[in-house]
């Protein structure tokens, strides 16, 4: 699978390195004016806008073709695409992670803890969403792949605002706003938790993906 690799990375570097100095910059700017909050919304986006790019490149230039002609298998092109997906998502993290630990430093009245926290929950969810992306992309197409993906993301949000008086919602906000008193083990073993689940729904994703590729005709 190792040339599999150089090659999905050899494809999307260019716009690997623009979307990183994207998120660096507005980040950076975002951050000098208080809002660093932004850092784990942006790490969430890119989540959200590398795997739909490095399909798309693969379809422009005929990759995705001409990769089943040479001495690789589907399952090496598929995991591939999840392997340099997840090391782009890792640096990205690994750049949020250090923003954020630079304007904790500067900015003293911001919290280490709460910015970390938000940190590693737009990190599970940039992970469960780069997953479904895929899958939905490898079984329908790029376009119809990202469409269905906006109705995963918006369906919830929908559904939130529409029972939002229902006891049940209530009872909800009232339990997540409690978990402002949590101690912060407790709070960091519930976003330990959370990250866990959406790496392993990430890892299930990919075998799910290599069933529908395997089976998939051109």
């Amino acid at each position: 699978m190792k040339a599999m690799l150089y090659a999905d990375w050899r494809s999307v570097r260019r716009s690997v390195k623009a979307i990183l100095w994207v998120v660096l910059v507005m980040s950076v700017a975002a951050s000098a004016f208080g809002g660093v909050m932004v850092v784990p919304f942006m790490l969430t986006m890119l989540s959200l806008m590398f795997p739909a790019t490095l399909m798309n490149t693969d379809h422009a230039y005929g990759w995705d073709k001409l990769s089943l002609t040479l001495p690789v298998s589907r399952r090496d092109v598929v995991g591939s695409k999840f392997t340099v997906s997840l090391l782009v998502n890792l640096a990205a993290f690994a750049l949020s992670t250090v923003l954020i630990l630079i304007f904790t430093a500067v900015n003293r009245d911001s919290s280490l803890a709460e910015n970390l926290f938000s940190l590693l929950a737009c990190e599970a969810a940039g992970l469960l969403l780069m997953g479904v992306q895929f899958v939905l992309i490898l079984k329908f197409g790029t376009e119809r792949g990202r469409y269905l993906l906006m109705g995963v993301v918006w369906v919830p949000i929908i559904l939130i605002n529409v029972l939002k008086n229902h006891p049940a919602a209530n009872s909800l906000v009232k339990a997540v706003g409690g978990m402002d008193s949590w101690p912060v083990t407790r709070l960091a073993g519930f976003i330990a938790g959370i990250l866990l689940l959406c790496a392993a729904a990430y890892v299930l994703c990919w075998h799910i993906g290599n069933r529908i590729y395997e089976k998939r005709e051109f």
